[in-house]
């Protein structure tokens, strides 16, 4: 690891005290008690459950919840208006509507340049990849699927969570590499986090499949295309960390 790399990593070890859940999986029931209490939206989430349970309702009633929430971001919209009347900004000017598409070649040169690299990336092409064909392997063996067996059912939950996930955090990631529009190097920071938990996706994934694996044979083929995939994402990941000067 480059001298550059550990300080990022340094730096997100200390912001992740404070905002575990910009560092997360977003796979709260496996998270430990200890990085729980310290995190605003698993106790936000806890709150409105228990709450909705208090009322004899179901912990996703939808009445209760709007209402939970709407107390939680009542600040944030309060900022938000402060924000608005301090600087003059009306939301609804240059809103677009779901007719309306930007015009790539008026876009800055910089943020052209920085679009490309996010659509172009191999990672992007391989991640679209693998989540397609774990899409296409789970909708095959696990979902609506009653005779899986017992054992493998937390392995292949496990693929199931992270395949989704897995694309959208590298997309995160990609698109704060090098940010053009950003000030300073948050983006750049949020990228590497982004990366650590795309690294654990795909060392939990991977251990997963490999349990599955001798269970299903006939799907012996598509197992190890993803596991090729997976092991090509996290080099490529590591890659572009060492890139980072």
């Amino acid at each position: 690891m480059n001298k550059r790399l550990k300080e990022i990593h340094e730096m997100n070890a200390r912001w992740e005290k404070e905002s575990p859940y910009n560092f997360c999986d977003r796979w709260c029931e496996r998270c430990v008690h200890e990085k729980q209490i310290r995190c605003a939206l698993y106790k936000d989430e806890l709150e409105r459950k228990i709450t909705c349970i208090a009322h004899g309702r179901d912990e996703d009633d939808s009445e209760i919840t709007e209402a939970i929430m709407e107390e939680q971001y009542k600040e944030v919209d309060e900022n938000l208006s402060e924000c608005r009347d301090k600087f003059g900004i009306n939301p609804d000017v240059g809103a677009l509507d779901d007719e309306d598409t930007v015009d790539f070649e008026s876009l800055p040169q910089d943020v052209q340049k920085h679009l490309r690299f996010v659509q172009n990336n191999p990672l992007e092409l391989a991640a679209k990849s693998y989540c397609h064909k774990a899409r296409a392997f789970l909708q095959n063996t696990f979902y609506d699927n009653d005779k899986v067996d017992p054992i493998l059912k937390y392995d292949f939950v496990v693929v199931s969570w992270y395949h989704t996930l897995l694309q959208v955090k590298l997309h995160r990631a990609l698109c704060g590499f090098h940010e053009p529009a950003c000030e300073g190097e948050l983006a750049l920071y949020d990228a590497v986090a982004q990366f650590q938990v795309c690294k654990k996706a795909i060392t939990l994934s991977i251990d997963a499949l490999r349990k599955i694996s001798p269970a299903y044979p006939a799907f012996s083929v598509q197992i190890k295309e993803m596991l090729a995939l997976s092991h090509n994402i996290h080099s490529r990941i590591v890659a572009m960390e060492e890139s980072i000067t």
